[in-house]
């Protein structure tokens, strides 16, 4: 057992705080040096024996490292010309898309993919077959300027598109909805035949176009919360995925009347996909050989150098953007940018475990119970992947000591960097 084991094995059992399951792989200069496999992909409370482990097969929902799957497939587009980043979108999708405040600017795929677009999030950023996005944010609705899917001005910042980042999921439902109009393919498909298969690994943003084998290894995702109540002591409880007792969405029969450039955010293009923490690795890869995966050429190396450019830098005497508790200092064309700066004024850092100045880039995922990260460093080529497939206590109140990350996550990122810097 590697030393590491132990320490990732008691992390599960953190007390007030545990998780379900956890899954770790780091990767270095060309190899994976390390895995750790722990608790539970799928739990039965009723019998426990019949309960199965986390395994280097299982696949998570893993949030919004999704991401940067979705940006991926955008720049494939964008290095073959059929999509320009500084274009117009209304002239894609075919229906007018701007902020009514600033109707002068339109929204472009890079406003999208460095979260600066002026779109918001709203109540909900996903929307039934039946709904097309045009309806959601066309800007000739009755009821476009009032909407809660755009910002409005604002006496003392400067909200106008291009201009403030906020972190917006709907942009990248957005996204989706442009691959799927300037490919003329359906997302999930898009991906897979472009990007996934050609990477050589069995994963989807449609849990129904897995294989029986993979969806045999397919993690539900977990918290110990029932009624909107945490309880640390409490049974864990399935949130998505437990397909035993929740069929897929969507369903098979919900696409087949789907018309592709709808409505992307069906297919969750900023959070849905269902893959391992070693198939993830072969996403790393990408980004960490200048568009060299393992069995192929997937980007061209100027490519890669563009979505590793930073688009977007925190300045708190410009106020342009929400930095997200500190946790948000720079972005490229989908990727989170990890500046390794030291603490702001409240104490807050993005610095990997806390402590750790060397910049580096990735992605970061959270969404019903699952806790992700993609955190790599380009010029080392090293890099980890962490997922927990469920937490026990509400992340809110459960943050890192010395930095913005949530505890568990600085406790990860010290312990592996202890053992595998990067």
């Amino acid at each position: 057992m590697h030393e590491l084991d132990k320490y990732l094995t008691s992390l599960l059992t953190t007390p007030g705080a545990p998780l379900s399951g956890l899954a770790v792989v780091v990767y270095r200069q060309g190899q994976i040096c390390y895995e750790g496999y722990f608790g539970q992909r799928r739990i039965d409370p009723q019998e426990p024996a019949r309960s199965l482990p986390v395994t280097p097969t299982t696949r998570f929902r893993v949030a919004s490292l999704s991401k940067t799957v979705t940006a991926l497939a955008t720049m494939q587009l964008v290095e073959q010309s059929q999509l320009d980043l500084d274009a117009d979108l209304s002239t894609v999708l075919g229906w007018p898309l701007y902020n009514p405040h600033w109707p002068a600017i339109p929204i472009t795929a890079r406003m999208l993919l460095t979260h600066t677009s002026s779109l918001r999030d709203g109540e909900s950023y996903l929307f039934p077959p039946t709904t097309t996005l045009a309806s959601v944010l066309a800007a000739d609705r009755p009821d476009a300027a009032s909407s809660a899917h755009v910002s409005t001005p604002h006496p003392e910042l400067d909200l106008a598109p291009g201009r403030f980042f906020t972190y917006c999921n709907l942009g990248f439902g957005l996204l989706g909805t442009v691959i799927e109009k300037v490919s003329g393919e359906r997302f999930d498909r898009y991906v897979a035949h472009h990007l996934l298969a050609r990477l050589g690994v069995e994963a989807s943003f449609n849990v129904s176009a897995l294989s029986a084998d993979a969806l045999g290894h397919l993690a539900p995702l977990y918290r110990r919360r029932q009624a909107g109540i945490w309880n640390p002591d409490g049974p864990w409880m399935p949130q998505i995925d437990d397909l035993a007792s929740t069929p897929p969405f969507p369903a098979p029969h919900e696409l087949e009347q789907y018309q592709p450039g709808s409505n992307g955010t069906l297919f969750s293009p900023q959070g849905g996909l269902r893959i391992s923490a070693r198939d993830l690795v072969e996403v790393m890869k990408v980004f960490l050989n200048a568009g060299q995966g393992e069995h192929c050429s997937l980007l061209q190396p100027a490519t890669v150098a563009q979505i590793l450019r930073v688009e977007w830098r925190f300045d708190p005497t410009l106020r342009n953007g929400d930095p997200y508790g500190g946790l948000m200092r720079a972005w490229g064309l989908g990727l989170h940018h990890f500046t390794g700066s030291p603490a702001d004024a409240h104490g807050r850092s993005d610095r990997l475990a806390g402590n750790h100045p060397t910049p580096a880039w990735g992605h970061l995922g959270d969404a019903h119970g699952l806790l992700g990260g993609m955190l790599f460093d380009p010029s080392h080529n090293t890099g980890m992947i962490y997922l927990i497939g469920g937490v026990g206590c509400d992340p809110e109140t459960y943050r890192g000591r010395d930095s913005a990350f949530y505890g568990w996550e600085e406790d990860l990122q010290r312990a592996i960097l202890a053992f595998f810097p990067l």
